[in-house]
């Protein structure tokens, strides 16, 4: 017996909930990959290191995540609500390859304790990001919206 959603035996289409598994999936890896990678536990390599002036304090870092995998789960959602539409495999794999690189980013910086990791991880995610960006872009003007603050 098929379990009723208000009514529905699942979810409507393109509902609040299906939004929520898309963006509580993307929350989940990166929560995942910052705790085993010790991004939860003290890092003196990285916190007593010299950092710019516009460094801004460590509690930013959590906070903007949340908000970035917030926004990049939507635009996913967004996608992934087209693909009757249009065809929507290569942005996936592109996000997928981008989200996986984030999921990885701390337990690699983090492993290996060099600034450099850091710089270059950083920039291949900002790169990924854009890419990212650009292939919704042709999908969802929305998704293109959301991925904008990454």
């Amino acid at each position: 017996m098929k379990r009723q959603w208000h009514g529905l035996s699942q979810p409507p289409q393109g509902s609040w909930w299906e939004a929520s598994l898309f963006v509580s999936g993307c929350m989940l890896g990166g929560f995942l990959g910052s705790y085993l990678g010790g991004a939860f536990k003290k890092q003196p390599w990285y916190d007593d290191s010299p950092k710019p002036r516009f460094w801004p304090p460590q509690w930013v870092f959590p906070t903007a995540w949340v908000g970035n995998y917030t926004f990049m789960g939507l635009a996913l959602w967004q996608v992934w609500q087209q693909r009757q539409r249009a065809v929507v495999a290569k942005p996936l794999v592109i996000f997928t390859i981008h989200l996986l690189h984030n999921f990885l980013f701390i337990p690699i910086v983090y492993q290996l304790k060099q600034k450099s990791v850091y710089v270059l991880m950083d920039t291949i995610g900002l790169c990924l990001g854009l890419v990212t960006t650009v292939a919704f872009a042709h999908i969802s003007r929305a998704a293109k919206w959301l991925m904008l603050p990454y």
